[in-house]
C-alpha cells in the first residue's frame, strides 16, 4: 500500500520524511542522511531579513591600506602572468609560420654545425695527442728491439765464429780427394782392433786371456 504523496522539505532531506513512500523502505541501508550546513543557494531570502540593512563594518584606516596594498599587489602580480601568457602563446603561434620555421631551423642547423665544428677540432687535437705519443712509443719499441737483435745476431755471429775455427783447426784431418789414397793406405797398414778392454788402471786387452776351465781340470 503505496501511502498519500506528501510534499517534502527542500531544506532538510532526512530518512523521516523519505519513509512516506513504502517502496522506499526496503532501500534504508543505502540511504544517506543530507543537511545542509549552509542555507543552499537557490532557495530565496528568509521572510524575517528581507528587510534587514548589515550594517557595514568598520575597518581601521591602517588595515585598510594593508588590504588596498594587498590587492592592487595581488591585480598586479595576476595581470603580469596573464600577459606573460598570452606573449608566451603568440611567440608559439609566431613559431608556427612557415617562414619563421624555416628561420628556426636555419638557426638551428647553424647552431649545430658550429657545435659540431667545435667538438670535431677537439676530437682531432685528442687524436693528434693520441697518435704523436703512440709514435713515441713504437720508436721506443723498435729501438729496443733493435738493440736486442744487435746482442742476438752478436751471441749468433761469435757462436759461428767458434764453429768456424774450430773447423778450420780441424780442417787438416779431413780426407779430401787429394789425401784419399795415403789414407786408404794408411788404413790397410795400421788395422785397428776395435774388440778391445780397458781396466781400471788404463791397461788395454786387445786378446782374450786363456783361462782354464774347471772341467778340464777336473
Amino acid at each position: 500500500m503505496i501511502r498519500s504523496p506528501i510534499i517534502l522539505g527542500v531544506k532538510t532531506l532526512t530518512v523521516r520524511n523519505l519513509n512516506a513512500y513504502d517502496h522506499l523502505i526496503i532501500n534504508g541501508p543505502c540511504i544517506q542522511s543530507v543537511r545542509w550546513k549552509r542555507k543552499p543557494i537557490w532557495l530565496p531570502t528568509a521572510k524575517s531579513k528581507v528587510f534587514r540593512v548589515p550594517k557595514r563594518p568598520e575597518i581601521p584606516v591602517v588595515e585598510y591600506e594593508e588590504l588596498k596594498r594587498l590587492h592592487h599587489n595581488y591585480k598586479t602580480l595576476m595581470k603580469s602572468l596573464k600577459n606573460f601568457f598570452i606573449e608566451k602563446e603568440q611567440k608559439k603561434t609566431e613559431c608556427l609560420e612557415e617562414n619563421v620555421v624555416k628561420i628556426n631551423v636555419e638557426n638551428d642547423f647553424k647552431m649545430c654545425n658550429y657545435i659540431n665544428d667545435i667538438w670535431n677540432n677537439q676530437v682531432a687535437a685528442m687524436r693528434e695527442r693520441r697518435l704523436a705519443k703512440e709514435r713515441e712509443d713504437r720508436v721506443k719499441e723498435i729501438n729496443i728491439k733493435l738493440k736486442e737483435k744487435a746482442i742476438r745476431d752478436l751471441s749468433i755471429q761469435e757462436r759461428v765464429d767458434a764453429e768456424i775455427r774450430k773447423a778450420k783447426e780441424e780442417a787438416p784431418t779431413f780426407i779430401t780427394r787429394d789425401t784419399i789414397d795415403e789414407a786408404i793406405r794408411n788404413a790397410l797398414e795400421n788395422v785397428v782392433n776395435h774388440n778391445v778392454a780397458i781396466d781400471s788402471n788404463g791397461n788395454i786387452y786387445d786378446k782374450p786371456m786363456e783361462v782354464a776351465s774347471s772341467t778340464a781340470k777336473s
